[in-house]
């Protein structure tokens, strides 16, 4: 299986591709935060990326409405990219078209949220346990790279949950498990929205990171159980997943 690219770098390249002027020329941008997308056959795959890494980072919440024309205004193209992006989007679970309300980043209820995260950990376990005896050397010394990035990043919120996800989606790869990783990633992205004010609580990231280390250095000593053990405590589950739930803002609990 083709290795997969880490959401840092493939955010680095989607921005970089998108700040740059298309060749059909255009208005400039209205202020900074306006990107622009090249005027190629990859414009919708560009956009679709883009608007998941707004979702990851919480730029676009659970909930919030996308507007077709106001992402192609902000991006300078036109609207079929978007809509293209947009169809992309809700084949990942990420956005989901709801009725009187329209094209909405998706917005799970308190049932559904629970219920995602017992499963995702479930997965995250089982993921740990075939990645401690599957893992490549090469895989190994990745997830080696990646917690040192963490342990730089510890202390900025937004870089920390990059790394955060980094991790976890290398141990995906790790398992050799195409089916576990194509159903991990797909709940681990309708769930990221949620999972960033887990990380933004007092502490938290530094008990992540240890935990992560644990869990590589079980990955690393080839010993399953030691390494599904570790993840089973990093992802707690339990009463601490109620916890977790009614932590989150109002408007993230809100049912509908």
């Amino acid at each position: 299986m083709a290795t997969r690219k880490q959401g840092g770098e493939q955010t680095d390249k989607v921005l970089s591709q998108l700040a740059s002027r298309s060749d059909h020329g255009g208005a400039e941008a209205d202020d900074d935060d306006d990107v622009r997308a090249p005027a190629s056959g990859t414009q919708s795959n560009q956009l679709a990326q883009q608007l998941e890494e707004m979702i990851f980072e919480g730029q676009l919440a659970p909930g919030q409405r996308l507007d077709e024309a106001s992402i192609a205004a902000r991006f300078g193209v036109s609207r079929t990219p978007v809509r293209e992006a947009i169809q992309r989007l809700v084949a990942t679970g990420m956005v989901e078209v709801r009725r009187r309300k329209g094209t909405i980043v998706t917005h799970l209820s308190m049932p559904r949220l629970i219920g995602m995260i017992e499963t995702m950990a479930e997965m995250d376990t089982m993921a740990a346990r075939l990645a401690a005896r599957r893992a490549t050397p090469q895989e190994r010394e990745g997830l080696r790279e990646i917690l040192d990035k963490a342990t730089a990043a510890v202390e900025d919120q937004q870089a920390y949950t990059r790394m955060n996800r980094e991790f976890h989606w290398a141990l995906y790869a790790a398992t050799h498990n195409q089916y576990l990783e194509e159903l991990a990633l797909r709940t681990w992205k309708v769930l990221q929205p949620y999972r960033n004010f887990r990380l933004d609580q007092p502490g938290r990231r530094k008990e992540s990171l240890a935990e992560h280390t644990a869990i590589y250095e079980a990955i690393r000593a080839a010993d399953g159980e030691l390494a599904g053990k570790a993840m089973a405590t990093h992802v707690k589950l339990g009463g601490v997943i109620a916890d977790f739930v009614f932590s989150l803002p109002a408007n993230a609990r809100t049912e509908d």
